[in-house]
């Protein structure tokens, strides 16, 4: 089968397997430990209480590591973090965590470049990227992260394989990453609280980034469907 594929498919095959173990492996490890206090609210409250500064580390780096990998939702973590950790605490520690993937994986793009990471990573969705990237520049970046469901995870790569200065690049993906910062942690304290205002919270923010994105998009004449579009070529 390796002689019907071209070497980079392979590496890329090789690449996603070598991941896969790993997170099977971790989890093996760890699941022992880690399931009887996730099962038990009392138990999860009494750790989080004695280390708190652990698990917002913790936190961190989930959040980072899903930025560059994607092994789990960046929303269920915000959900965590809002739940365990408030509305305000968890966003920041949130923000903190996607902030320090989204710098790395813009990072380091940059210096493994365009042949090393299309072993990796779907080819005609990173391409499609790049020229929507090369057309709308930052305006684009600020869309993406503003709207729901796009592949912003993946457009942080095309950034650092683009032309376009890291600089402002990180600081408008940062800046737009903060608002479903925010609805993912107010969902979680509205799971822990029941209190409504976190709903409205949600419900606000949400027509508010829906509202900016939309203008912009028409501003820049880019049709929202380009972003959704997953068809090869």
């Amino acid at each position: 089968m390796s002689r019907l594929l071209p070497r980079g498919p392979r590496v890329g095959l090789w690449l996603r397997g070598a991941g896969l173990i790993a997170l099977a492996a971790g989890g093996l490890l760890l699941f022992p430990h880690l399931w009887p206090m996730v099962t038990e609210r009392e138990r999860l409250e009494a750790w989080l209480a004695a280390n708190r500064a652990t698990g917002a580390f913790l936190l961190i780096g989930l959040n980072a590591l899903q930025v560059i990998l994607a092994p789990l939702p960046g929303a269920l973590l915000g959900w965590i973090s809002g739940y365990w950790f408030g509305p305000w605490w968890g966003s920041l520690v949130t923000w903190i965590g996607v902030s320090l993937g989204n710098g790395l994986t813009m990072a380091v793009a940059r210096i493994l470049g365009r042949p090393l990471l299309l072993a990796g990573l779907p080819a005609h969705r990173l391409e499609r990227m790049d020229r929507l990237l090369r057309r709308y520049g930052l305006v684009l970046i600020l869309i993406v992260f503003l709207l729901p469901f796009t592949p912003d995870d993946l457009l942080a790569w095309a950034v650092g394989l683009s032309p376009l200065p890291l600089g402002p690049a990180f600081a408008v993906s940062t800046l737009a990453r903060l608002v479903h910062v925010l609805i993912a942690n107010a969902i979680g304290a509205y799971l822990r609280s029941g209190d409504p205002l976190w709903l409205g919270m949600v419900a606000a923010l949400s027509l508010g980034a829906l509202a900016l994105a939309w203008r912009l998009a028409t501003a820049a004449r880019l049709p929202l469907s380009a972003l959704y579009d997953d068809r090869p070529g």
